[in-house]
């Protein structure tokens, strides 16, 4: 008899669903899914705004969304455009080549503009700077 029953819990702990990452008050999950929508907002926004980055945004998006709405996360890693870049970071942290060239070029123009248009080079410096710091960290993944 307890041959069968351990057969019965390992077929029970194979066929559960994984443990959810949702937030356990309703408070922390609507702002979870506030931020969400936040980053997605800004993410798209960074696809038309040079220095604006998309896959950052898009990524802490998934992140939140994961924490506030199983629907929301679920959207995320169905979409055509979205979910191959999550897939490709959640099973090798890593960031497509595309969208390390896209990011690059953005952040390119963006430096370029900020020189060229911006007098205030405490500002220009730095944030050129900040986005250097990123691009290398993207690179090296």
């Amino acid at each position: 008899m307890s041959e069968m029953e351990n057969t019965l819990n390992n077929i029970n702990a194979q066929t559960q669903k994984p443990e959810s990452k949702l937030a356990r008050s309703l408070f922390w999950r609507i702002i979870f899914i506030c931020l969400a929508w936040i980053c997605i907002f800004l993410g798209v926004l960074g696809i038309f705004i040079p220095g604006l980055p998309t896959v950052d945004f898009i990524l802490l998006a998934v992140i939140f969304s994961a924490k506030g709405s199983e629907k929301l996360h679920a959207w995320f890693l169905k979409n055509r455009f979205i979910g191959p870049i999550i897939h490709e970071w959640k099973e090798h942290r890593r960031i497509p080549k595309k969208a390390k060239y896209m990011s690059t070029m953005s952040m390119s123009v963006a430096a370029g503009l900020m020189i060229w248009t911006i007098p205030h080079p405490w500002f220009v410096y730095p944030a050129i700077a900040c986005m250097a710091c990123v691009l290398i960290w993207m690179w090296r993944k």
